[in-house]
């Protein structure tokens, strides 16, 4: 089932690197809306340079159907420093000889110097069915918040694959997003190539945020993600839908706290 699943996210260029797959995953709904262009964005868990530029406390529990192959469930914490996420990625409900399970745990650290932030994550994959085993990674990220805020992350610099006979092949993605604010509301637009050694793909993505209310989209060299969200008193709902010329419809919610 791990090669179906390879191929469907892999092959139709959704996601890069195989094994990257249940780490990209626990993207929350806002997160996967701006695919790619999060990198360059303060306070995303994608880059953890962006860490030491977040304003604020982010909890968010998310569950996708992923394009008709299985189910994805995650929480993620992330705040001024650090952050971390947990994600399962099951596709057990199509039938039991198609059964794959995993489990994704990250944890990142950023610090800010000045304009710049340099930050680590580390990533482990404990996939559980049809075979146990352990993989982990160990990711570089670089930001700057200038006019037009630049984010890097450079991918498994160290790692073991949890997959016998596959590498967890290092990589590179780059993005630059450019924030606007206007009476009434506020927002950012980006651009991103992402997984530039493996699986390159380039991504367009924004925001126009309007207090209560919020919309985005993000359009991919494979496939469009349309969503919104809605906030109110700290509580937050966010959803996307993300649609593939060759696959069906996927759809994320999450819901979500704030705090300062």
């Amino acid at each position: 089932m791990r090669f179906l699943l390879a191929f469907v996210l892999t092959g139709f260029g959704v996601l890069g690197a195989t094994v990257d797959v249940p780490v990209e995953l626990a993207r929350p709904a806002r997160d996967w809306a701006l695919f790619g262009v999060d990198l360059a964005l303060p306070g995303f868990l994608a880059n953890p340079a962006t860490l030491g530029f977040a304003g604020d406390w982010r909890f968010d529990s998310t569950c996708s159907s992923l394009f008709g192959v299985g189910q994805v469930w995650a929480v993620s914490l992330v705040g001024p420093v650090v952050g971390g996420a947990a994600t399962l990625l099951d596709s057990s409900g199509i039938g039991a000889d198609l059964s794959y399970r995993v489990w994704a745990f990250q944890l990142g650290v950023g610090i800010p110097f000045g304009r710049v932030g340099i930050g680590g994550k580390a990533r482990l994959l404990r996939p559980v069915a049809p075979k146990e085993s352990w993989g982990w990674s160990v990711d570089l990220g670089f930001f700057w918040a200038g006019p037009i805020e630049l984010g890097l992350v450079a991918e498994s610099l160290f790692a073991a694959s949890p997959y016998s006979g596959e590498t967890w092949a290092r990589d590179l993605s780059v993005a630059a997003s450019l924030s606007y604010s206007f009476p009434r509301f506020f927002g950012a637009l980006g651009l991103a190539f992402t997984d530039i050694f493996t699986v390159p793909t380039w991504a367009v993505a924004g925001e126009v945020d309007f207090g209560v209310l919020a919309l985005r989209a993000g359009l991919r060299s494979t496939g469009l993600c349309v969503g919104g969200g809605v906030q109110f008193r700290g509580m937050v709902l966010d959803w996307v839908f993300t649609l593939h010329p060759d696959l069906p419809q996927s759809f994320r919610v999450s819901f979500g706290l704030r705090w300062p």
